[in-house]
C-alpha cells in the first residue's frame, strides 16, 4: 500500500520470534517493507544508522523499558513513531508512554486494519517531530523563504533564478496571481548574497496619490502633515532588494521617475531637490500583460523594456501537478503549528483529488484550504472533507503517479532540502550549510551518507 505519507519502513523490535513474524507478515502484507529485530537496544541502533519510518515495539520487550526506550529516542534526535503492541497492557502504562512520546498503544495487535491506522500515525508523527526540529532550527538561523517543487518545469524556474541572483539585473517576475511570486523574489534576494533588507510593495495595493510618497519619499514640509523627513522604499532597501509586486498598476506619471532611479541610480524625495545615490536590486512583479499594456499606452515601453531585462515566468500550479502533494503536506504541517492542533492524516484518495483540481488561485489557494480543512476535519483529512468542486472530481490521470514520487521519508526529506540547497547555492557547501543552518562538517557528512 502507497500512502500519502510514501512507502514506508517499519522496525519490528520483538523478543518472541513466533510474534515478530507474525507482525512482520502483517506489516508487509499492507505494503511496507519489515524488519524483525529481537531487542529495544537493537533496534535503536538500527535507527541510528537507517531513515526508519515506524517502529513497532513489543510490550513485553525484555532489554529495556519502555518508557527508557523513548527516553533514548529523545536524547538521540531520533524522531521515528512508536508504536507499542502487546495483549493486557496496563492503562497507566498506555497514557504513561503516549505522553512521553509513543504514537499509539495498540492491544489488537493481530488486527488488519488496527495495525494500518497504528503505522499512520507513526509515519505523521515521525513528520511531524523531524519537521518542528527543522523548523526550530530555521528559525534559530535564517529565515529562508520556502519554494517547494518536484516538477521540472519548476526545475527551470529556479535554475534560472540561480543564474541572475548574484547579478544587478532587473528582473521580472511574470504569472496569475497566487503563483508565488514574491516567494520567488525573496528566494533570488537569498540567493544574491546583498547584505541589505528585502522590501517589498504591493502597488495596486496603494492609493495613486500616495503610491509616489512610498516609493521615494518626502522631506520634511513637502505637503501639509509632513512634518519630518520619510525615507520611500527605494532608500529602505539600501544595499539589498526592493519587490514591487503589480508593478502594472503604476501611473504613468510615476513611471517616469521610475525609469530615471533605474538608469541614474538616484532617488529626489518629494518636497526636494536634492538626488541622493541608491544601491538597490529591482525585482518587479506582475499578473498582467505588460506588452499588451504598452500597446494600450498605459505603461511606458522603455520602462518595459528597462525592467524585463531578465523575465521569469511561473507557471500555474494546473501545469506543474506534481509539485501539489509536497505543498499540500507542507502547508498543513505550517498551519498546524500556526494553530497548535495535531497534524491530520491525509488520505491518498484526497491526495489524488487535490492532484486533479486545477487550482484557479494557484498556491495561495492551496495554502488557505489546507488551513481551513486543518481546522473543520478531524484526525484524518478523506474526500467528503474536501469542498464539492474538488471532491467531485474523477481522481484520473497520471495523479497516482504523481502520488507515489513523494519524497516523505525522514532520509528522503533531508536528502531534498540539502540537494535543493545545494542547487540554490550553486554547490558552495558553506553557503549551503549557512542556509540549512547546520556546520560544514555536518553537511560533508551527511553528503557522505546520501
Amino acid at each position: 500500500m502507497i500512502t500519502a505519507l510514501g512507502k514506508g519502513t517499519v522496525l519490528i523490535a520483538d523478543e518472541n520470534p513466533e510474534r515478530g513474524g507474525r507482525m512482520k507478515n502483517l506489516v508487509s502484507s499492507i505494503g511496507y517493507d519489515a524488519q524483525v529485530l529481537d531487542s529495544a537496544r537493537q533496534a535503536i541502533r538500527k535507527m541510528r544508522h537507517r531513515s526508519v519510518n515506524a517502529i513497532m515495539l513489543s510490550s513485553t520487550i525484555g532489554d529495556m523499558q519502555i518508557s527508557v526506550f523513548l527516553e533514548n529516542l529523545r536524547e538521540s534526535n531520533i524522531p521515528t513513531g512508536t508504536v507499542v503492541y502487546g495483549k493486557g497492557i496496563d492503562t497507566e502504562d498506555a497514557v504513561a508512554w503516549m505522553k512521553s512520546g509513543a504514537a499509539d498503544v495498540v492491544l489488537r495487535y493481530d488486527d488488519l486494519e488496527t495495525v494500518k491506522s497504528a503505522i499512520r500515525r507513526a509515519f505523521s508523527h515521525s513528520i511531524r517531530v523531524h519537521e518542528r526540529r527543522v523548523s526550530l532550527e530555521m528559525s534559530q538561523t535564517h529565515d529562508i523563504p520556502q519554494l517547494l517543487y518536484r516538477s521540472k518545469i519548476m526545475g527551470e524556474v529556479v535554475f534560472k533564478a540561480r543564474k541572475v541572483a548574484p547579478l544587478k539585473a532587473t528582473v521580472l517576475v511574470t504569472g496569475e496571481s497566487g503563483t508565488g511570486k514574491d516567494v520567488l523574489a525573496r528566494q533570488i534576494h537569498t540567493m544574491s548574497g546583498r547584505g541589505g533588507p528585502f522590501v517589498a510593495l504591493n502597488c495596486a495595493a496603494i492609493p495613486a496619490t500616495l503610491l509616489e510618497d512610498e516609493l521615494f519619499g518626502h522631506e520634511r514640509g513637502a505637503y501639509t502633515g509632513a512634518d519630518i523627513a520619510r525615507k520611500g522604499k527605494f532608500e529602505a532597501a539600501e544595499g539589498g532588494t526592493l519587490l514591487l509586486d503589480e508593478i502594472g498598476e503604476i501611473p504613468l506619471e510615476i513611471q517616469v521617475k521610475l525609469l530615471r532611479i533605474l538608469e541614474e541610480n538616484v532617488v529626489t524625495r518629494l518636497g526636494g531637490n536634492q538626488p541622493r545615490p541608491v544601491n538597490v536590486r529591482l525585482i518587479a512583479a506582475t499578473n498582467r500583460d505588460l506588452k499588451a499594456a504598452v500597446k494600450r499606452g498605459t505603461f511606458r515601453e522603455d520602462l518595459y523594456y528597462r525592467l524585463k531585462v531578465v523575465e521569469i515566468h511561473i507557471p500555474p500550479l494546473r501545469n506543474r501537478r506534481k509539485d501539489i502533494p509536497i505543498l499540500a503536506m507542507f502547508f498543513l504541517r505550517q498551519a498546524s503549528e500556526k494553530h497548535n492542533l495535531p497534524m491530520p492524516e491525509l488520505t491518498p484518495e484526497a491526495l489524488a483529488k487535490l492532484i486533479s483540481y486545477n487550482w484557479p488561485g494557484n498556491v495561495r489557494q492551496l495554502k488557505n484550504l489546507m488551513e481551513s480543512l486543518l481546522i473543520i476535519a478531524g484526525t484524518v483529512i478523506d474526500v467528503d472533507d474536501l469542498p464539492g468542486e474538488i471532491a467531485g472530481l474523477p481522481s484520473g490521470g497520471d495523479s497516482t503517479a504523481i502520488t507515489l514520487e513523494l519524497p516523505l521519508t525522514l532520509d528522503e526529506l533531508e536528502k531534498q532540502v540539502i540537494l535543493k540547497t545545494l542547487e540554490i547555492t550553486g554547490g558552495n557547501r558553506t553557503r549551503t550549510a549557512e542556509l540549512l543552518g547546520i556546520g560544514r562538517r555536518t553537511l560533508q557528512r551527511k553528503l557522505k551518507e546520501m
